[in-house]
């Protein structure tokens, strides 16, 4: 089943990274730092979050913030799940990470404002979803699930979704059939010559318009800037999505919030 999963979305977009789950701790974390020297900035490496480096007194963002040290638990699926977005979306991490910084600077790390809480969103269960079809966004922040699912279904074509949200990986790990719900930042791909590019292509692209657009606040401003988007309601993560009856019974495909004004989609 473990390496099943890696061609099941979303965790094929994590495939090369598979055989860090087969090491010990130690191993993993030292292989996670030698992967950091290539992709991330400003120095950051991935340190074990014990007893000693609890000294410091620090949290988890002014730990980054001063001491480009981003903590892991020991054997921490969500941690490690954590530490790949970051290998993932280096540029996309540190505008989150700048945001939240900021926040604790602003107010004291003890509350949170509400771009921080955006930005929690995203950061556990973000996804990005990429589309060259303009009705498949009306749809998505219409929660139009039937429209999304079956009307459009063949439009899928030329839409591709990431996830960005760790926490997202570690339930679907555990609870694979639950009804996930994530936020999603939509992305409206005028170039539709992107969607032949390769896999790395894509994500270092999409990484860095994301990063700019979360540092700038066209996205992720506001909790209630972006629309949630049930995994299930994504054309090739759930079979049961092509089923009339799931879609119009499943708890996680609510109608739009009364009143509710989504963030406008990006535009690439």
């Amino acid at each position: 089943m473990a390496a099943q999963r890696w061609h099941l979305p979303p965790f094929d977009q994590l495939a090369h990274y598979a055989p860090l789950f087969e090491l010990p701790w130690d191993e993993t974390l030292a292989q996670l730092n030698v992967l950091a020297a290539l992709s991330l900035r400003n120095g950051l490496s991935f340190v074990e979050q014990d007893p000693h480096l609890a000294a410091d007194g620090m949290s988890y963002e002014q730990r980054i913030g001063e001491r480009a040290l981003i903590a892991m638990r020991r054997d921490s699926l969500h941690d490690l799940y954590g530490a790949l977005m970051w290998l993932q979306w280096p540029h996309s991490k540190w505008a989150i990470h700048r945001g939240q910084w900021a926040g604790v600077l602003a107010v004291g790390p003890k509350q949170r404002t509400r771009h921080q809480q955006a930005l929690t969103h995203i950061d556990e269960a973000g996804l990005v979803l990429v589309t060259a079809d303009s009705a498949i966004l009306e749809r998505l922040l219409a929660h139009d699930w039937r429209g999304l699912l079956l009307e459009q279904r063949a439009d899928w074509s030329k839409t591709q979704v990431f996830a960005i949200g760790h926490a997202l990986f570690e339930l679907r790990q555990s609870r694979p059939h639950d009804l996930q719900a994530s936020k999603v930042i939509a992305v409206l791909q005028n170039d539709r010559a992107w969607f032949d590019l390769n896999a790395g292509e894509k994500m270092r692209s999409v990484d860095q318009r994301v990063a700019t657009a979360i540092a700038e606040k066209r996205a992720v401003a506001d909790p209630k800037d972006q629309s949630t988007l049930p995994l299930a309601a994504i054309v090739g993560w759930d079979e049961r999505n092509i089923d009339p009856d799931f879609i119009s019974s499943a708890p996680c495909f609510r109608p739009k919030p009364a009143g509710r004004a989504y963030a406008r989609p990006l535009r690439f």
